[in-house]
């Protein structure tokens, strides 16, 4: 008990903010309401007074830690609630509504090329339907075709017409969470803008200060449009994402290979460019206060020169965009500086800890997100491994070294960079793993060549860019192009180790129970307790990671089942049998250029499964909307059979999929009617035949358009029994009628997704379901499903 106490007085900051968050963690999974657990916070913090006036140590400590808890649980019902509140926007919106909203352009336009990203800080709305505007506040993110008007900067007065709506999460397990991922930003509401004539400017006199407040998001502007005009597009996006944290321009192609070399996390800003940045501004004004003499004499120049770097670096924040990284960062540099010119000692970790105590409390949320997570463990990595790193660049020469001391001084820190990059991937890898379901087995060595390229020579290239600028545009561009260099090399290199094989390990997502056994396992080999004992448990845990609990439980599962997940405006289903195949039928949705269906909704369902491999898939027919998301899952599912209708030349995408298929040796078939794609011996799955394909009974003029070409499928289990007709039109289900199918199924996935060309009354009486899926997007409710099939069900 000594100890505990005795290490508790000597790790109280770090020990508090592990207990700060404990208690939002609590409340992610006990969300009480603000005035109860405040009322809770405060009973303890009058037992923490009470036993501090009586001398109780121990009792002390314990109700100041649960104080703390309590706090942290009261502080995250407090932002919860804050969205929840009357007058927040949030509020005023349940579904997607026609709205008239006004507000002030909160930061910089984000533009991909084809969309614009606009951050509204709302003031007012009026609703559809409503008489007046109401007074409203929280943030709006809005989405637009095309660009804004480059006269509308950051901080103007709007008006927008917009379809609102709540964040939306896709219903599937393993998913991203979009909304929480918004909430980490303050933001809970979104919109649609059909076309830039529904954004209007309100004519204001604005403040000095109003100005001023959105002075950094201008002058993120200005460095945007320098960067835009002075180096070619493909470079520009590297720039914009190095220097003012912008990556709405990032190719997939660039974004894939950074990925797949360990080195995406070079792209956001992070402590790294901002230590830089501290460094080199410390110089500079530590060089200035030594040339006076006088100053000298009165004041520290060292303190000095840091205090003086302050101000500089917060307005670099600024100009960055704050996100969670820069400002762990910026705070553990704020309390370095505030330690040394105090002359206080503080240690790494709880520097850390401050800048998390810090971060949390400007928004608990950030606590779940996978930026604050990747950015504190790898630091916390560093910092454990620091002591030992110092003893190996610190080691003597013997003489014979002497002799190439540069040569052996070199390899130490080459060592030690790469040493360095190990540490930070074994402190990340269960995070990534879980967040990203890969892990780079090339990042520590591709680490050690793009770092210097891109954060020692094209970062404070660009740096000087910004300041020349201001006062000389052409040394200004000749910085960026001496910049780009070394990102034209960098985005080579990043390609070569991408193109490695087997450069990224993919893996299902690990359990929870299983990171936090990672964790503890690791703590023990870096403990004192004997390595023999503790390093063969952690190679145990590690191995867990290739063969996830949840496969294990499922073998002991002697029940089939079918998922319909869901992917928007597309179609997807996943059927597990008793016997552990794993069949997909369809496996398309909406997708965009940053956007894949495959890996963003229907991977990442699989993977919580603990799932890595398929048997079959089954492709109905060629629409985007049931295949878009199939070449991922193809190159890391890697089925035996293919299924498809047989139909070719429907558009390149298709044909490519093809292609990979086989390249990646997978046989591609198309099933004859009545063929049984799979049996076991209580289930089997058969293609029913689609009479379209059968030439000889199809009338001359009969329309053959990709929906009519579906393969019609029918799952029949010993305990239901389901029908896959892909997207067909009445038309064919009149003819599947008359040729007396079996059709009678327990579930039916509706054809075309719910839409009035199918779903025929003879139809669905024929099939008589007892249960009818639509598996729809949410933006057309009145289409999909039609009206009369909901009048039906």
């Amino acid at each position: 008990m000594n100890r505990l106490y005795t290490s508790l007085n000597q790790y109280l900051l770090i020990t508090l903010t592990v207990a700060f968050i404990i208690g939002i963690s609590l409340h992610r999974f006990f969300p009480l309401p603000f005035l109860t657990i405040s009322s809770i916070s405060a009973l303890f913090l009058l037992l923490v007074l009470y036993s501090y006036r009586h001398g109780k140590e121990y009792e002390t400590a314990l109700f100041l830690l649960l104080t703390v808890t309590s706090l942290g649980f009261s502080h995250a019902a407090y932002f919860q609630q804050r969205s929840s509140q009357e007058n927040h926007i949030r509020t005023h919106i349940s579904k997607e509504t026609d709205s008239v909203l006004t507000g002030t352009l909160h930061s910089m336009v984000l533009f991909d090329g084809k969309k614009s990203t606009i951050l509204l800080k709302s003031h007012s709305l009026r609703n559809k339907g409503k008489s007046c505007f109401t007074r409203v506040h929280g943030l709006v993110q809005l989405r637009l075709k095309g660009a804004l008007p480059a006269t509308i900067e950051p901080g103007t007065e709007l008006v927008i017409r917009a379809q609102l709506s709540l964040p939306y999460r896709y219903g599937n397990p393993g998913g991203f969470d979009y909304p929480a991922f918004l909430a980490s930003r303050n933001i809970h509401t979104i919109g649609r803008i059909l076309t830039p004539a529904h954004i209007q400017v309100l004519a204001n006199d604005p403040s000095w200060l109003h100005d001023l407040r959105y002075l950094p998001e201008r002058v993120r502007i200005r460095v945007r449009n320098l960067i835009e005009k002075r180096i070619s597009p493909q470079h520009a996006g590297i720039y914009k994402a190095l220097l003012i944290g912008d990556r709405s321009t990032l190719s997939p192609a660039i974004l894939e290979g950074f990925k797949a070399s360990g080195c995406l996390h070079i792209l956001a800003i992070s402590g790294l460019h901002l230590s830089l940045l501290a460094t080199a501004l410390f110089f500079f004004c530590y060089w200035l206060t030594r040339r006076s003499e006088r100053f000298m004499l009165h004041f520290s120049a060292k303190k000095t020169a840091l205090i003086a770097t302050i101000p500089l670096l917060c307005a670099y924040a600024l100009i960055a965009g704050a996100q969670t990284p820069v400002l762990r960062s910026l705070i553990m540099v704020l309390v370095f500086i505030l330690a040394f010119c105090s002359n206080k000692k503080q240690s790494p970790l709880t520097t850390l800890a401050a800048a998390a105590l810090v971060v949390l409390l400007l928004n608990p949320r950030s606590l779940f997100t996978v930026s604050f997570q990747l950015s504190f463990a790898a630091v916390a990595s560093l910092i454990l491994v620091l002591p030992s790193l110092s003893v190996f660049l610190q080691a003597k020469h013997d003489k014979k070294q002497a002799r190439h001391r540069i040569v052996h001084i070199t390899f130490r820190w080459v060592c030690a960079a790469l040493f360095v990059s190990i540490a930070a991937t074994i402190g990340t890898a269960p995070l990534l793993i879980h967040s990203f379901h890969r892990i780079s087995t090339v990042g520590p060595i591709a680490n050690l060549l793009l770092e210097p390229l891109l954060c020692l020579w094209s970062l404070p290239l660009g740096l000087l860019a910004i300041c020349f600028s201001f006062f000389s545009p052409t040394a200004a561009e000749w910085c960026l192009h001496l910049g780009e260099y070394g990102i034209m090399a960098a985005i080579y290199i990043a390609n070569f180790f991408a193109d490695i094989s087997f450069s990224s390990l993919w893996f299902a997502t690990p359990h929870s129970i299983l990171i936090v056994w990672y964790y503890a396992t690791l703590m023990l080999c870096l403990s004192t307790l004997s390595r023999s004992k503790t390093i063969p448990l952690f190679i145990v845990v590690c191995s867990l990671f290739f063969f996830p609990i949840q496969l294990l439980t499922d073998r002991f599962s002697n029940a089939s089942e079918i998922t319909f997940l869901d992917v928007g405006q597309g179609s997807s289903t996943f059927i597990s049998f008793a016997d552990g195949e794993k069949i997909l039928i369809d496996g398309g949705g909406s997708s965009s250029s940053r956007f894949n269906v495959g890996e963003q909704i229907i991977a990442p369902y699989l993977w919580q499964r603990g799932i890595s491999k398929l048997d079959q898939i089954i492709i109905t027919h060629p629409d985007a909307d049931h295949y878009n998301g199939i070449p991922f899952l193809l190159q890391h599912f890697q089925p035996d059979i293919l299924w498809t209708n047989g139909e070719t030349g429907h558009d390149q995408g298709y044909d490519d999929l093809l292609v990979l298929a086989k390249e990646l040796g997978i046989a591609v078939n198309t099933p004859g009617r009545g063929e049984i794609l799979y049996q076991s011996k209580d289930e089997q799955i058969t293609n029913i035949g689609n009479p379209i394909h059968d030439r000889r009974e199809v009338p001359q003029k009969q329309s053959t358009n990709s929906n009519d070409t579906s393969l019609i499928i029918r799952l029949q289990s010993s305990s239901f029994s389901c029908l896959f007709p892909g997207d067909i039109s009445k038309q064919i289900e009149q003819q599947l009628l008359s040729k007396h199918n079996q059709l009678q199924s327990t579930f039916l996935l509706s054809p075309h997704h719910g839409s009035k060309t199918s779903n025929s009354k003879e139809f669905l009486t024929a099939v008589a379901p007892q249960k009818i899926i639509v598996s729809a997007g949410r933006f057309r409710p009145q289409i999909f499903p039609s009206r009369y099939l909901q009048e039906y069900c």
